[in-house]
């Protein structure tokens, strides 16, 4: 019996038909797939900025309203000489970043993972692999504390465990902002995606390249009433500052207005850096071991303490 082995085959040009209508629906799918990717990280950069915040809600529940503030954990020595947990004047030194993330992970209100943004581009910024919850210690032998990991750093400019740009902890910052009791608290921003220096648009900035296109930047921020939002601009429409003449001005996300109405309670001479009442998102370096009950990298500067440097890329 003879069996019919000659089987038909695709031609030459059916192939190439079926290749190019492949290539045609690559060509459609492959920007709406990246596009796809990109609102989720964004969604997910969102949600992390969201989970910090409302972990700061958490530990404002049983401290009188107010978000975490290290030199209230890490105090000075009182009129005895003792550290006593919980006496003693404020440590204003102590309210750099670094802390504040660093006490906030001890405090288990979020963890180390949440505080790198999922398209974080910097040179400088990289997770905690190993916190030291160990480090721990209340009531030391020796003349300082052990509240949190001290080795938690937030220098854009040599090393970061954060990725997110938030107020400084001091001055009228943080009399009115930070805190769940704050004045006008949908306006007013308190931790986000981190931008240029100034907040003057720079296509090479590394905060464009995490949500914005190459020029320009975009991302997600959380306000004092603990909404999130994603905004395109330095200049969000609910955000003002008062000038001294009393005027409501816009006011820009990452520049310190120097215009903005001073008191001599907070801003001694003048404006001083981080101590003043506007909005304004940065790094604020931190975070050298031994620190903790001595010095860190604030100021002592006019009431609620100030900033010794604000950090960008």
């Amino acid at each position: 019996m003879k069996h019919n082995t000659n089987k038909k085959g695709f031609t030459l040009i059916e192939l190439l038909v079926v290749m190019s209508i492949i290539a045609l629906l690559l060509s459609i799918l492959m920007p709406a797939l990246g596009r796809a990717r990109a609102e989720a990280m964004l969604t997910k950069d969102s949600t992390q900025v969201k989970a910090i915040l409302g972990g700061f809600n958490m530990y404002a529940a049983g401290n009188n309203g107010k978000f975490p503030i290290p030199g209230l954990e890490a105090r000075l020595a009182g009129s005895s000489g003792q550290l006593i947990k919980g006496r003693g004047p404020e440590n204003l030194l102590e309210n750099d970043h670094a802390a504040v993330f660093a006490m906030s992970v001890m405090q288990e209100l979020f963890n180390t993972s949440i505080l790198v943004s999922p398209t974080e581009s910097g040179d400088f910024v990289y997770p905690v692999e190993n916190y030291g919850y160990d480090d721990y210690e209340p009531a030391p032998a020796g003349s300082g504390w052990q509240l949190w990991d001290d080795t938690f750093v937030n220098d854009l400019e040599s090393g970061s465990n954060n990725s997110y740009g938030m107020i400084p902890v001091s001055g009228k910052r943080k009399a009115n902002n930070w805190g769940t009791s704050s004045n006008s608290p949908t306006t007013f921003a308190i931790l986000g995606n981190r931008g240029p220096i100034d907040g003057i648009a720079d296509k090479f900035s590394k905060g464009n390249f995490m949500h914005g296109i190459d020029a320009e930047w975009m991302g997600p921020i959380a306000f004092g009433d603990g909404h999130t939002e994603t905004v395109k601009t330095f200049y969000p429409i609910q955000t003002t500052y008062l000038t001294d003449s009393g005027a409501a001005n816009s006011d820009n996300l990452f520049f310190e207005e120097e215009d903005q109405a001073t008191d001599d309670d907070y801003m001694p001479g003048g404006m001083e850096l981080g101590q003043g009442a506007d909005v304004v998102l940065t790094h604020i370096k931190g975070g050298s071991a031994g620190d903790q009950g001595a010095e860190g990298d604030a100021t002592d500067q006019g009431k609620g303490g100030g900033s010794a440097e604000f950090t960008h890329d």
